[in-house]
């Protein structure tokens, strides 16, 4: 199989350069794009000490994907995510949907933060986030954090973040655009978005509808997901957004091959929202934002729960003197929710816990090429106590074209009420989860056509909360100390302007912390222009996977293969054929959960 897609790849490689034949000189490509997550200011990311992958807009637009955490999944090193379905991810205990970065994460996700806008995205009462409320639809750019980020984020920040930024309209004029889909196993997609821009004020929404019979029976899933943002420039100086979304989600869990399940169902609806105000003046900028998450899950067991996660942040960022940055700021926040169900093990009730967290973040350039940086956070959390978090980070800048990068931070997270609580494998005597990574990162540019980035990283704590035993009848214990240690690579090269080429690779050594986190996995994939035709090839290889700690329960090796053509027929109107494991490979990411074999999507789009 490997070598059926290598061949593929070459030949996309042969027909991209009999197409044009310009030389590196004349390419010109954006390789050190800002981003905001790694410091909640905008920067440069060579400027940053953290590992950091960036999606772009343009890869966004031409993805086969409908999940946001499908494409991190393709384009990030050193990060896992587990599935079962054409569509659908599911909530329950060992369910799809966990992501792991550099081995922390677990299932469901409780060590990596996902935020929207710079906002946590979590169930209020499981203290996870839910990966079915994360499609594409509204997103123009995702930030991923590989590496503790708490002392900007505070807990379940520990693995890292992935931070999914809504989609402005920034030019004047407005745009409606309306998508569909067929496929294989019914695989239907409605979605309609429509922007606008007059100067001071810009919006853009869409809502989207996608559904499936599934590959497998009982296996059907249904959503509508609608995203808002909006933006107003009040003066010349301040500045305020909306951001906004909801999600009704309805699917079914098969079960495992060998045990079937014809009933498992899972109701759920996601909203979230956030309010922002910038002000930009002689002091620095100021930034306050108001956020809440909210929402109602329905299970077949009986589960009725309702959750909010709600909470402000405010934080002033001033340049006190030449190459200094210094950010001030305090985050507050409650989340809870109230269990209604009969099931029987669980704790009825409402639960709510608070926290606050001041922070400091400073950052100094010295000789234009030194760059130091520091930060410090104080949480207070109402059961855990306080926790000190302190954050170390150098840039040294060799030349114009290469920079190394050192790093010394502390990752944190708190239990959660599930954890503590609810229900078996409950353990109110949980301790908060700590580690400490220390990173080396190397980053080379080669004559604006090409980038190779390198990090090394040695993370080492304890207390991780694992599961004893059978879940229902075991306990969540915490864990010996552990180390991590591994290596990752990206690189990103256009040799010509019909040509790009990226490709990831990680090797990790967990130790005993092996459950859904792969020691080795190759992300390779090729993009090349042919006239108007824009052909399109991913692969994913994973080895070393394990469906359990302790290197339990070994998976077989897979390699998957994603191929895509798309043509826009006219100037408004685009049509994209995908294969989707193109090779017919039988895989799974979760013991006893097959995933789909070779699939067929027809999309297409008219742009108004």
């Amino acid at each position: 199989m490997i070598f059926r897609c290598t061949a593929w790849l070459l030949i996309l490689f042969g027909i991209a350069l009999s197409a044009e034949t310009q030389k590196p000189d004349s390419v010109r490509y954006h390789f050190n794009p800002v981003v905001v997550t790694a410091t909640k200011i905008a920067g440069a990311q060579k400027d940053l000490a953290a590992s950091i992958s960036v999606i772009s807009a343009e890869t966004i637009r031409r993805t086969p994907q409908v999940s946001s955490l499908e494409l991190v999944r393709d384009r990030v090193p050193g990060l896992f995510l587990t599935e079962k379905n054409v569509m659908g991810y599911g909530v329950a205990s060992g369910a799809a949907g966990g992501i792991t970065i550099r081995g922390v994460g677990s299932t469901p996700v409780t060590g990596v933060l996902v935020l929207r806008d710079g906002r946590p995205d979590m169930m209020g009462l499981m203290g996870h986030a839910i990966p079915d409320a994360y499609p594409l639809d509204g997103i123009e750019r995702i930030e991923v954090v590989r590496g503790p980020a708490s002392f900007l984020y505070g807990t379940n920040a520990m693995g890292g973040v992935i931070n999914l930024v809504s989609q402005k309209h920034r030019q004047k004029g407005f745009i409606t655009r309306l998508d569909g889909r067929y496929g294989t196993y019914a695989q239907q997609r409605l979605r309609l978005s429509h922007g606008g821009n007059t100067g001071r004020f810009d919006y853009q929404l869409s809502i989207a509808q996608n559904q499936t019979d599934g590959h497998r029976p009982n296996s059907a899933y249904e959503s509508t997901v609608a995203t808002l943002h909006s933006g107003l420039k009040i003066s010349p100086h301040f500045h305020a957004e909306i951001n906004a979304n909801w999600s009704d989600i309805l699917m079914n869990d098969p079960g495992t091959r060998s045990n079937p399940d014809a009933d498992h169902w899972y109701d759920l609806v996601r909203s979230g929202l956030d309010i922002t105000l910038i002000h930009s003046g002689s002091t620095g900028e100021t930034t306050l934002k108001a956020h809440g998450n909210f929402g109602r899950h329905k299970i077949y067991d009986g589960f009725r729960s309702t959750d909010q996660t709600v909470g402000a942040m405010l934080y002033h960022t001033a340049a006190l003197w030449p190459g200094q940055k210094t950010t001030l700021g305090l985050d507050v926040k409650n989340y809870g929710g109230e269990i209604t169900s009969q099931s029987p093990g669980y704790r009825f009730g409402s639960f709510d816990v608070t926290e606050f967290a001041p922070y400091l973040h400073v950052q100094q350039m010295f000789w234009e090429r030194l760059i130091l940086s520091g930060a410090l956070r104080v949480e207070e959390h109402e059961l855990s106590g306080r926790e000190w978090i302190p954050g170390l980070g150098l840039v040294w800048h060799l030349d114009d074209q290469t920079s190394i990068r050192l790093q010394n931070s502390k990752g944190f997270r708190s239990p959660t009420i599930r954890e503590l609580y609810l229900f078996p494998p409950r353990n109110p005597d949980l301790e908060p989860e700590r580690l400490w990574n220390r990173e080396i990162g190397i980053s080379r540019m080669v004559r604006d056509c090409a980038r190779l980035d390198l990090a090394l990283f040695h993370a080492r704590g304890s207390d991780l909360i694992r599961l004893q035993g059978l879940y229902m009848t075991g306990q969540w214990i915490n864990s010996a100390d552990f180390v991590h240690t591994g290596y990752e690579i990206t690189a990103e090269w256009i040799p010509i302007d019909v040509l790009e080429i990226h490709a990831t690779w990680s090797k990790h050594d967990l130790g005993d912390e092996t459950l859904n986190a792969p020691g080795k996995k190759l992300g390779l994939g090729v993009v090349a222009r042919v006239g108007l035709l824009e052909l399109m090839a991913q692969t994913l290889v994973v080895q070393d996977l394990y469906g359990g700690d302790r290197r339990t329960q070994p998976m077989a090796d897979y390699q998957v293969t994603d191929l895509s053509l798309a043509l826009p027929l006219f100037s408004c109107f685009r049509l994209q054929m995908s294969l989707k494991n193109a090779f017919n490979a039988d895989y799974e990411t979760l013991p006893g959960y097959p995933m789909p074999r070779r699939t067929l999507v027809i999309d297409g789009g008219i742009r108004f």
